[in-house]
């Protein structure tokens, strides 16, 4: 079957079409997965208490009174470890793992594996992120500072001292090797996993949906920070959800992701090490300094600048997401965008 230069381009350059699915049999089949996964990474995540801690008795459910039995156990650390590395893989990666093999035809392409990364988008990359530092610290204390009533800010506060609470017991870090493991576990693990599901596939798929790629990366940015549990957090994470997002709107490579996710993450990790001591507990609220507003002001326009440049060394992975082709050589007769697609090619022709 002969291929003109132009389809060819679209074939590398686009989406391919999904097998026999539409868009809603996409997002119900990814949906359930997802559903699923949480449910088996909830009870996977439990498995390293059981007989350790009081999970299902008088105060089961209670996240904060379980955190405060982990936190006493000399092994907590260590359980809360296994927890994670229990339940993330169910929570994140096997859901969108199974949705994009049964989905799509080439599910390692739709995701974003196939492209290739260069030192100077690495470096951009890392840079841009550390430009988002002063505007996500600034966007937390922009929303601390917003007219919240005092029931609200008392629960703030406590969701807060939760998250607080868990990190401080999974990142205790007395030695190098705790360092190394708590970066596999809270840098090099996210940073995978959470860039497959949220960028890879949902976002992916809502950009071929709705034919708005920004829209898609707003919604999945949103998301992004809710599924963290950290109300003052929301803007900040909000906004970094958005750059990742952004990121692989234009590249469609989530190589790109994962690294900018693993530098963001394993820059806070770096921080809470060299700011603990050994045999005593770690505050990752202490590592939350304020900034002047001006800082946020400037790091809002180097990330927009840094983005320019990104383009620029990105051109030849720039992506069309939304954009579906067919595959030479393959049937299609069951396909649910034949016919857009056939118009499309029509128009072409014309």
């Amino acid at each position: 079957m002969a291929v003109n230069l132009r389809t060819l381009y679209s074939i590398i350059m686009a989406h391919y079409a999904t097998k026999r699915f539409n868009y809603w049999s996409q997002l119900g089949i990814l949906a359930g997965l997802c559903g699923g996964g949480l449910i088996l990474g909830g009870i996977g995540g439990l498995i390293p208490f059981m007989g350790q801690v009081d999970v299902f008795g008088k105060n089961g459910g209670n996240t904060k009174e379980i955190m405060n039995q982990i936190s006493k156990l000399a092994n907590g650390t260590a359980l809360m470890r296994w927890s994670q590395v229990i339940a993330t893989p169910f929570v994140f990666f096997l859901p969108a793992l199974l949705y994009a093999r049964i989905c799509h035809v080439d599910p390692v392409k739709h995701v974003g594996f196939n492209k290739s990364v260069d030192l100077k988008q690495v470096l951009i990359v890392i840079l841009i992120m550390l430009a988002c530092m002063p505007v996500v610290s600034i966007l937390q204390q922009l929303t601390e500072m917003l007219p919240w009533s005092k029931l609200m800010q008392l629960r703030f506060k406590a969701a807060e001292d939760e998250y607080n609470q868990q990190v401080a017991i999974m990142a205790r870090m007395n030695n190098s090797t705790d360092y190394l493991i708590t970066l596999l576990i809270i840098a090099v693990m996210p940073a995978i996993f959470e860039e497959i599901t949220f960028r890879g596939v949902w976002q992916n798929l809502l950009s071929r949906w709705f034919k708005m790629p920004v829209l898609a990366v707003l919604v999945m940015s949103a998301l992004f920070s809710a599924i963290h549990g950290s109300y003052l957090g929301f803007l900040s994470r909000f906004a970094l959800g958005f750059v990742l997002g952004w990121m692989y709107y234009r590249t469609g490579n989530i190589w790109l992701n994962i690294i900018g996710h693993f530098f963001n993450n394993a820059i806070g990790v770096t921080s809470l090490y060299l700011a603990s001591k050994p045999g005593q507990k770690i505050d990752p609220s202490v590592m939350e300094g304020q900034l002047p507003l001006w800082t946020g002001l400037i790091g809002i326009a180097a990330t927009v600048g840094l983005f320019i440049v990104f383009e620029k060394v990105s051109k030849q992975q720039i992506d069309r997401p939304g954009e579906e082709v067919l595959i030479p050589g393959y049937n299609f007769s069951n396909n649910p965008f034949i016919n857009d697609i056939a118009a499309q090619q029509q128009g072409s022709q014309q």
